[in-house]
This record gives structure tokens, C-alpha cells and sequence, in this order.
């Protein structure tokens, strides 16, 4: 019997437009959710497919000894692609020259992800394979063919093995961004290390093992991996990588995260608003229900009923649009990128149901249990109830809801604490805020009769539903405000990472009477280089005399010996320079730079603040080094932080101008060539065989175009935000329509004009986005500043100019929205409104 009742009842008031508000929320919070999930989950899979290629897999395991072949066996049989790996240095000799060359060997299926770039010749066009040398052959980078006489097609001896020069290796996708290999690199094919006999035990080698796949796989794979793992061995990810990439995919994942929280706390404000306001105008119904005889039992299951019912449908419909949306969204980008997204999985689909489903309860839940609750003579006395619509319950409910969904949705307790924190801030300081212009709007003393003063009568008459409304508007304004700031600073930071004029040659083992020459050629063809940077190698041995903790090779079965008062050292010799100014990208934390006189002619030294716990370092400690056989002692002056993911020169010491003449060392510098430069480099180091050079160029073009990518995919879902953050707002205006309609009658009734009521309407929405603008613009500029140390990792700082952007653009977004949503209202006669009022 009831269930026919609910069922004319919820047509009919479907029809009505009654559940219009309430299906809108719910379909906005899933289509909302489930656009950002899918085209954040296509793009990230994109940009990680992408940035792959620089380690030539999806994951990599690195050892210091060989590997296990129970390990490539067992990733073969989950459906993994390997591919094996090992590095080496050995002797190369033909044409009478000997060069010491750095040897990779690869087998077949090299590489997993990304391409190796090969020419035919030296003056040949470069192109991109994927595989290895044939057996027998070798493919050595640019510098070794200068070095040792070589054409391809020549004989060389690699080791004890001879072989034929295959090709011009010029890049491989998993070349390190900066290394002292430089261009003495040779591809050999992994089936023939043992011809050349370099590998003997006891030789120093570096083994790796490829793995790509499905996530789930490597997961799995992994998860199996794990307690098999030896204390030198790591398991690698784009990710894990130290490069301007690493470091930059982590925070483009983290700013489409931060988008996505942003989305599910647009859709819960709209949600939240709709609820109450549906149920709120259930009131007079109800209490007409109860006084025919209704039972409360019979109406809570009608109501309940026709929340499943607009639940299902508005998930249903939310899905469908968000579906097209993602689907046009990702097309686009799919052709500006000129890629093909991967497919989303079915967590966006999950993530929205789910979402769905507890945004309905959760913020309707309590505004329901109050609308049973309405007392029958609410038909004689239509204040009654009305002490229901401000429930502390329904306010801590959706509060805790909101917080435990962007808490599962981002899995960082920080970044939500500091959103829902800042979330809290707004809504206190506008609430108090609000009382307290809308109380001293009375003694303003306008003019009777101004719209000015119409307009802040009408804040004053609803205080309470304009402070949930400035609260509304001024969340909307705050989260696109943190958006766009965000995404400005952080794209920014990137190009200047990457920026167009960055060098994309890397000059290196330049001899103190080479680096004039060098000079006079780089001026000769118009070539931007930077400094020239004397290098060298060097062990810390000592500090204040106490000699470092070291690691030895072992014999099997022979048992370590370590005294427990030696400080632990660093299991590398560092490469260490001198110079006179502070380099870019560095900042002293703690101490002072060097000065122009050091004390008594002692070497003073700079070190990376990372190395100053790990070494137990203090200013004024005095650090030993050992070159060959040679030591020497240098005094710490200062420590200082390092940008490691730009393209400068960095290192993690470095000592005072007076250490030159005291230690041999070699040169190395940057340039940024263009393609008119090849056949004179070529020349150069034909001239300088000695010199070897790292080209990056292609590397730069693929950092540049990930970071384009990435600036359009930001954008997109910003768009997106932006037109949560605008039905947010059209669901808080529309919710008082019924409001203003009796109003505009009454005024009307009263004598006053069109022009004026259209005026103090403007002027309400103008005072109501210019408040929440500037509140929203201060706490978003303090919330910024934490989100970008906690969470991206980088230098905050205050932004000013948000603080006149948040009115402004608040201001004229609220009042162009609510203005529009109103001016249907405002043309119609009052004849017509009465009838829509009744």
C-alpha cells in the first residue's frame, strides 16, 4: 500500500522538480569524482608509461653480485617482460690506441620501455630501435670512434674478444641524465661477455634485471621478491630515480590527487546543501501527512524509498555524464599529446558508486530523521520545526564524512589534515565574519529607498542562510584559488628546471690545456656554454682524525670484522670541486660561504646538508680525503642545500679557490648547441679525441614534453574544478528561490521598482563573493604555504596578489552565477509568482 503511495509521490514531485536539487548533488559528486579519477588514472598511467622510458622498464633490480636466475624465471612465469643487464669497464684497442671504455651488456630484449637512438655512420641521420647488438658486433658512442681511429664496419678488440663495430650508439633510454662514462660508452650483446673474458671473479660488475608489465603483476612480483632481496640489491622505479623526472612525475601525481580531494569536497558541499534544503522543504507535507493519520513508520519508508530511488537514478546519470566527459576530455588530450591514454581500470567506477552512496546517507540521514519528526500542527503554526534546520549533529556528521572520503581518497594523512584544517578556518572565520557585517549593516545609516540598502537589509533578514551561503561560496572560491596558484608555482618550478635555454651537452675529462681552446671555439661559433668546473675524485677517510668506517669485499664464507667505535662513512668517492661563488641552485642553511682570506691558508670546505647527519658532521670539523695516496685535510665552514633535480653541476662538497695546484684534476662544462653545431663539435673532438661528450638533447625534448603534458592535463582538471565549484554555487542560489520569490512579491507589493530590486539583488551577491574571495584568498595563501613544503617538497612562500585576485574573481563569479540563476524570477509578474509560491 505505501510502496504505491511513495511511488505517485516521488513522480509526482520528480515532475515538480522537487528531488531536482538533491539529484542534481548526487549525479554532480559522482560525475564529479568518477572524470577526475578516470582522467587523472589515464593521464598518470600516460605520464608513467612515458617517463618509463628513462630506466628502459617499468622496474628494474640492481645487485652489486648475480642475480638469482630463480628471479628472472619466476617473472617470466607471472607474465612479466625481462630483459638482463650488466656494466663493466675494459680495454679497447685498435689503430694502435687503447681506451678505457664502459661496457653494458644487454640481451635481446632490451629495451622494455623507450628506444635506443643508433646511427649508420658518423654523418648519418639518427633513428630509434628497440634491441640489442647481434652477437659479434658492438655499438660504441661517438668519442670512441674519434679515440681510437674507428669507421663502422672496423675490427676492434674489446678484452680478449674481437668484434665488428656495428653502429654509432648515440643515446639509450636508461643513460644516466650526468656520468663520468661520458662518451666511452659500448652496447655489447649479453651473450658475448664471456668471449671477451673481462668478467672473472673478483672483477668489479654491476648486474640488473628489467621487469615491465602490468601494475598488478609487478606487484605481485614484487610482494614475492621482497624477502629475497640482499642488503645490496634495489628494486627501482621511475620514481625512485634521482633526476628532474623523478622528483617531478611524484608532484605531478600528487597535484592530480590534490585536484581529485578537491572535487569530492565540491561535490559533499553540494550534496550537503541539497539534502537540508530538500528535506526542509518536506516540512508542510509531512505535517499534512501525519495530520490525515500517517504513521511515522509509513513516512520514513516513503522518504526512504525515494532517497534509493533518486540515489540509483542520479549514480546512474552521473556516471553516464561523467563517462562522456572523461571520454571527451581524454580524446583531447590524447590528440594534443599525439598519444593514446591507457584505458582507466574499474576503480573510478567503484570509487564514484561508493561515493555516491554515502554522500546520499550520510548528509541525508540526519536531515530525514528530523523531517520525521515534524509535528502535525506544524499545519496550524509554520514555525514549528523550523529549530530542526540548524542540527549540530547533521554538521559533525558531514563534517566527519567529508574528512574520512578524502582521507580513503588521497591515503596521506597530512595533505588531508591540512585541507580539512584550512576547510575548518574558512568556515569559522566567515561565520563570525558574517554576524558581525551583517550586524553592523544596521548602523551604516544609507539612504532609505538605495539598493545598497535593500541589499544589506536582505544579508541582515537571513544572517543565518547567508553565512552558510558565504561559507559555501567561499569554499568554492578557496579550493579553485588553491588550484590555480598551485598549478602556476609548480609548472613554473619545472620549467625553470627544464628551461628552453638549458644545455644539452655535457663536456667532460677536458685536459687544464684544453679548456682555453675550448673557450676560443665556443666564441668562435656563437655556442652559451657554462663555467668550466675542475673535477676530481677523492674518498673521505677521516673526520677530526677518527678514520671512516669501511666496507671490503669478503671472501665466501669469511666473516666481517668491524669495530663498533669507527664512524660510518659513505660507500662512494664523491666528486669534488673548487670554487669562489655560491653556485645556483645552492643555499647556505648553516654557517657562511668561503671567505676571500682564509685563516692561515687552510682549506675550508662546503657540504650538502644530506651528508651532514649521515657523517655526524658539525662546523669547524675537520674532514680528511684521499686522492691515490695523497691526503689532505679541509675545515667545514658551511652546509647547504642542493636542487639535485636541475640540469647544473651540483656536488655534495665542495672546497675553497686555495686547494688549486695541489691536486691533478680534469675540466668539465655545458653547452646548449643547435643543429648547425654538429659537423663543427664533430670536428672539435676529432681535434681533442681525449674529450668526451654527453649528448642529452633528446632527453631535454622528452623532460619538456612531459612537463607540456603535464601543464594540459593540470588544466583540464582544473576546467573541471571549475565547473564543480560553479554548481556548487547554482545548487546554494537555487536553494533560496523559494525565498526571494516572496521577496520580490512582497517589495513589489510595497511599491518598489524593478531597477531596484535587480540592484540590491546584484549588489547582495557582489558583498557576499567579495567577502568569501577575501577570506578565501588569505586562508589559501597560509594552507599553500604548508602544502607546498609538506607535500611538494618545495620553498613556500606567500602570494599577495591572491589577496585582490580572491574578491575580485569572487565577487564577479558569485554575483554574474547568482544573478543568472535569479533573473528568470525577476521578469516574471507577480501574478505568476504567487502561483509558483502557492
Amino acid at each position: 500500500m505505501w510502496v504505491k503511495l511513495a511511488l505517485k509521490l516521488f513522480s509526482r514531485e520528480f515532475q515538480r522538480g522537487e528531488l531536482s536539487i538533491i539529484f542534481a548533488a548526487i549525479a554532480l559528486a559522482v560525475l564529479t569524482v568518477f572524470s577526475l579519477s578516470s582522467v587523472t588514472e589515464r593521464i598518470g598511467l600516460n605520464i608513467e608509461q612515458k617517463t618509463s622510458d628513462f630506466i628502459a622498464a617499468d622496474r628494474r633490480l640492481s645487485s652489486n653480485h648475480a642475480i638469482s636466475p630463480e628471479i628472472l624465471e619466476h617473472g617470466i612465469a607471472l607474465g612479466l617482460q625481462t630483459a638482463k643487464m650488466m656494466y663493466f669497464d675494459s680495454m679497447l684497442f685498435a689503430n694502435d690506441e687503447l681506451v678505457l671504455g664502459s661496457v653494458k651488456a644487454v640481451s635481446n630484449t632490451y629495451p622494455l620501455r623507450g628506444e635506443v637512438t643508433l646511427k649508420d655512420s658518423l654523418d648519418g641521420q639518427p633513428y630509434e630501435i628497440r634491441g640489442a647488438p647481434e652477437v659479434g658486433q658492438l655499438w660504441l658512442s661517438e668519442g670512441l670512434f674519434y679515440s681510437l681511429g674507428l669507421k663502422v664496419g672496423d675490427s676492434v678488440e674489446l678484452g680478449a674478444g674481437n668484434f665488428i663495430v656495428g653502429k654509432v650508439l648515440v643515446s639509450e633510454p636508461d643513460a644516466p641524465f650526468f656520468s663520468l662514462a661520458g662518451n666511452r660508452r659500448v652496447l655489447l650483446n649479453y651473450e658475448d661477455i664471456a668471449a671477451t673474458g673481462a668478467v672473472q671473479p673478483g672483477s668489479r660488475v654491476f648486474h640488473r634485471l628489467l621487469f615491465a608489465g602490468e601494475e598488478q603483476l609487478l606487484s605481485e612480483f614484487y610482494t614475492w621478491l621482497k624477502p629475497q632481496m640482499k642488503a645490496n640489491q634495489t628494486w627501482q622505479g621511475v620514481k625512485d630515480r634521482q633526476s628532474p623526472l623523478g622528483d617531478n612525475l611524484m608532484r605531478a601525481e600528487r597535484f592530480l590527487l590534490l585536484a581529485g580531494l578537491f572535487g569530492i569536497m565540491l561535490a559533499a558541499v553540494a550534496m550537503a546543501v541539497s539534502a537540508k534544503r530538500y528535506c526542509e522543504r518536506q516540512y508542510d507535507p509531512v505535517a499534512m501527512m501525519k495530520t490525515l493519520g500517517g504513521s511515522r513508520s509509513v513516512i520514513r519508508n516513503i522518504f526512504l524509498l525515494h532517497l534509493s530511488l533518486v540515489t540509483g537514478f542520479s549514480i546512474l546519470v552521473g556516471l553516464l555524464i561523467g563517462f562522456v566527459l572523461q571520454h571527451i576530455g581524454a580524446d583531447y588530450l590524447a590528440k594534443f599529446m599525439d598519444a593514446e591514454l591507457p584505458a582507466a581500470g574499474f576503480r573510478p567506477w567503484l570509487i564514484s558508486i561508493f561515493i555516491g552512496i554515502v554522500c546520499a546517507l550520510m548528509f541525508s540521514l540526519k536531515p530525514l530523521l528530523d523531517l520525521f519528526d515534524i509535528p502535525p500542527l506544524r499545519v496550524l503554526r509554520r514555525n514549528l520545526g523550523d529549530q530542526l534546520t540548524l542540527s549540530r549533529l547533521h554538521v559533525g556528521l558531514s563534517l566527519v564524512t567529508i574528512f574520512l572520503l578524502m582521507w580513503m581518497f588521497s591515503a596521506q594523512l597530512v595533505t588531508t589534515l591540512v585541507l580539512f584544517g584550512s576547510t575548518l578556518l574558512v568556515i569559522a572565520v566567515l561565520f563570525a565574519l558574517s554576524r558581525l557585517i551583517f550586524s553592523a549593516g544596521r548602523k551604516l545609516g544609507l539612504s532609505p529607498g538605495s539598493s545598497w540598502s535593500l541589499a544589506i537589509a536582505t544579508l541582515q533578514k537571513r544572517a543565518n542562510a547567508n553565512a552558510i551561503q558565504l561559507i559555501s561560496f567561499a569554499l568554492a572560491i578557496k579550493l579553485m584559488l588553491f588550484l590555480v596558484v598551485l598549478k602556476n608555482d609548480m609548472i613554473s618550478d619545472w620549467q625553470m628546471q627544464v628551461p628552453e635555454d638549458a644545455p644539452n651537452m655535457f663536456l667532460i675529462n677536458i685536459a687544464q690545456d684544453e679548456v682555453q681552446p675550448l673557450t676560443s671555439f665556443f666564441e668562435q661559433h656563437n655556442i652559451t656554454h657554462e663555467d668550466f668546473y675542475p673535477v676530481f675524485n677523492a674518498r673521505v677517510d677521516s673526520i677530526n682524525g677518527d678514520e671512516l668506517e669501511r666496507r671490503v669485499s669478503q671472501q665466501e664464507g669469511e666473516q666481517e670484522q668491524k669495530d663498533e667505535n669507527e664512524r660510518r662513512g659513505v660507500n662512494r668517492e664523491p666528486n669534488l670541486t673548487w670554487l669562489s661563488q655560491l653556485p645556483e641552485g645552492n643555499e647556505i642553511t648553516e654557517g657562511e660561504w668561503f671567505s676571500n682570506n682564509t685563516v692561515d691558508g687552510r682549506i675550508e670546505v662546503s657540504v650538502f646538508e644530506g651528508w651532514k647527519e649521515q657523517l655526524d658532521l658539525e662546523l669547524g670539523d675537520t674532514v680528511g680525503f684521499l686522492v691515490d695516496e695523497k691526503r689532505f685535510e679541509a675545515v667545514v665552514t658551511s652546509f647547504r642545500s642542493v636542487d639535485w633535480g636541475s640540469l647544473k653541476p651540483n656536488f655534495v662538497m665542495i672546497l675553497s679557490p686555495n686547494m688549486a695546484g695541489q691536486i691533478p684534476v680534469t675540466y668539465f662544462s655545458a653547452a646548449k648547441l643547435e643543429d648547425k653545431h654538429t659537423k663543427a663539435i664533430s670536428s672539435m673532438l676529432q681535434q681533442y679525441p681525449t674529450i668526451s661528450m654527453i649528448d642529452i638533447k633528446s632527453r631535454l625534448e622528452q623532460a619538456q614534453s612531459i612537463i607540456a603534458q603535464v601543464s594540459l592535463a593540470i588544466g583540464f582538471v582544473l576546467a573541471i574544478v571549475l565547473i564543480s565549484g560553479a554548481l556548487v554555487l547554482v545548487s546554494q542560489v537555487q536553494a533560496s528561490l523559494a525565498e526571494r520569490m516572496q521577496e520580490v512579491v512582497i517589495l513589489r507589493t510595497l511599491g518598489a521598482k524593478g531597477k531596484l530590486i535587480k540592484l540590491a539583488t546584484l549588489y547582495e551577491f557582489l558583498l557576499l563573493g567579495a567577502i568569501a574571495g577575501l577570506v578565501a584568498a588569505i586562508v589559501s595563501d597560509i594552507a599553500l604555504l604548508i602544502i607546498q613544503q609538506q607535500l611538494f617538497d618545495v620553498a613556500g612562500k606567500m602570494h599577495p596578489y591572491i589577496w585582490l585576485l580572491g574578491p575580485l574573481s569572487g565577487a564577479g563569479f558569485v554575483s554574474v552565477i547568482g544573478y543568472f540563476m535569479v533573473a528568470k524570477t525577476m521578469r516574471q509578474n507577480t501574478q505568476g509568482l504567487l502561483r509558483k509560491i502557492a
